[in-house]
């Protein structure tokens, strides 16, 4: 599945002989479990116990649906911008939280690809230097949900919180599937034609979802939420200032989109700080890497423009504090409070929640700070790794932009890199990288995961230079 075979290999194939051993006692047994799963089903149905029939009819689906994936995986990793972007529906779990599809496929195909890598043995990844921070993250997510759960205090009210082991294990899963879906896209977007995919998706649907808002027609097709905006600005201000030999007519478009969606998304909705002004780093970010003398130039644009809308600023200012946005630095000292006991491993996910609910029940309320929410979760050991990630995942953006030549990879390199800046500053305003799961809950991952896609990208273009290079991956290390 992640392995191509040359023409020659495949003349040279020897068929059910040159399957590995393992392999062949696997294949075998399926087949085999499925005939005895076929006769008795033709027992059952004969016997009209259709109870029993669908317990046996479901493993059949599932081997069905594996076979289906296995086949098209490629395709189906391509298919979670889609699905994020458009598909409104989730699942139902029983609880007030709701799986997002996005959420489910990304969990389905990192268990298939794991799988595969078992039966093939032979575990790779595109090499990276990003892979360690990021595996590394995930291995301290999940040994902080264990610490929180052992050094928990035992005077905490869970009774106030219904479910929550179920709530932190489906957090602890959307973390995780976070960080698959930038490696699912690193390892499978191994050409410039489905980067452009990716960029393409979010530069269309981006610009129906601003059409929308400024028309203000509601809907629930689109996901316009979250870094929404942030990641149609960007894509389009990529291309727009550093993608060569671009027709006037389509940089054209491209100004009118990015004017479009920040008079949407600073002047309409003005008070959605976190909306608006991290996309604003972003384009900061981007120019600086394009040009520092454009940077200087934006930079007087900006300071004249703040000067000249003072009365304007000083209102947005009032309006916030009125909106009680001074309080956060007491809900950011009651986080410290908790974090203060639980430094090592944090609480583990969303383990802050019954602590807020026993010992400051009249002012649970979440920090709105992803930073703070990280420490408080994964403790000292977990936000060290998630600065690790985000450091590193800069630096490398910052080399690829440099390496490559100009042309499409080098707007993507600027694209990702300065969105994935851009992300990093909305988390001082709310939790829109890693969702809270009593803030967006778990049905928020089908926006947050935009910047864990864009994140992978970098990971695509490192090893799409490689190969023009002809460094083989074996010459690096993961």
């Amino acid at each position: 599945m992640f392995e191509q075979r040359s023409p020659a290999a495949i003349q040279a194939s020897q068929g059910w002989l040159d399957v590995p051993e393992r392999r062949r006692v696997l294949l075998a047994g399926v087949l085999l479990g499925i005939a005895a799963l076929s006769l008795a089903m033709g027992y059952v149905v004969a016997e009209e116990q259709l109870r029993l029939g669908l317990l046996l009819f479901l493993p059949l689906v599932a081997a069905l649906l594996f076979l289906i994936a296995n086949s098209r995986f490629d395709l189906l990793v391509l298919a979670l911008p889609l699905m994020a972007l458009t598909v409104p529906f989730d699942l139902p779990t029983g609880t007030e939280s709701r799986v997002p599809i996005v959420l489910a496929l990304t969990l389905a195909l990192c268990g298939l690809w794991v799988l595969s890598m078992v039966i093939h043995q032979r575990w790779y990844l595109a090499p990276s230097p990003i892979n360690r921070p990021l595996l590394l993250f995930g291995v301290a997510c999940i040994i902080s949900l264990v610490w929180g759960i052992i050094w928990r205090d035992p005077v905490l009210r869970m009774r106030a919180l219904p479910n929550f082991s179920v709530v932190q294990i489906g957090s602890l899963l959307t973390y995780l599937a976070s960080i698959g879906a930038a490696l699912l896209i690193g390892n499978v977007a191994r050409t410039e034609g489905r980067l452009k995919y990716l960029v393409g998706c979010f530069l269309f649907f981006g610009a129906l979802m601003t059409g929308l808002q400024l028309l203000r027609i509601e809907h629930r097709i689109f996901t316009d939420s979250g870094l929404w905006g942030l990641w149609t600005v960007i894509p389009a201000l990529g291309l727009l200032i550093a993608q060569p030999k671009l027709r006037w007519q389509w940089r054209l478009l491209l100004a009118l989109l990015i004017a479009a969606n920040l008079y949407q998304t600073m002047l309409v909705n003005t008070l959605w700080k976190s909306g608006w002004i991290p996309t604003l780093v972003a384009i900061f970010a981007a120019t600086l890497l394009r040009s520092r003398r454009w940077f200087v130039v934006l930079l007087i644009a900006a300071a004249i423009v703040g000067y000249t809308q003072r009365e304007f600023l000083n209102q947005m200012i009032a309006a916030e504090l009125s909106e009680g946005a001074d309080q956060r630095a007491s809900l950011w000292e009651t986080n410290l409070r908790v974090i203060s006991e639980h430094w090592l491993f944090g609480t583990g996910p969303t383990g802050y929640a019954p602590y807020y609910m026993t010992y400051f029940r009249s002012d649970a309320r979440s920090t709105h700070n992803n930073y703070l929410d990280i420490i408080a979760q994964f403790g000292i050991v977990g936000s060290a790794l998630w600065l690790w990630l985000a450091f590193a995942s800069t630096m490398e953006g910052i080399r690829l932009f440099r390496e490559t030549q100009p042309g499409f990879l080098k707007t993507m390199a600027l694209i990702a890199t300065s969105g994935w800046i851009g992300a990093q500053a909305s988390m001082f305003f709310g939790d829109w990288i890693l969702p809270f799961a009593y803030n967006q809950t778990i049905a928020g991952y089908k926006y947050t995961v935009y910047s864990w896609l864009f994140l992978g990208t970098l990971i695509s273009i490192r090893q799409i230079i490689r190969r023009r290079q002809g460094i083989s991956p074996a010459q690096e290390a993961v």
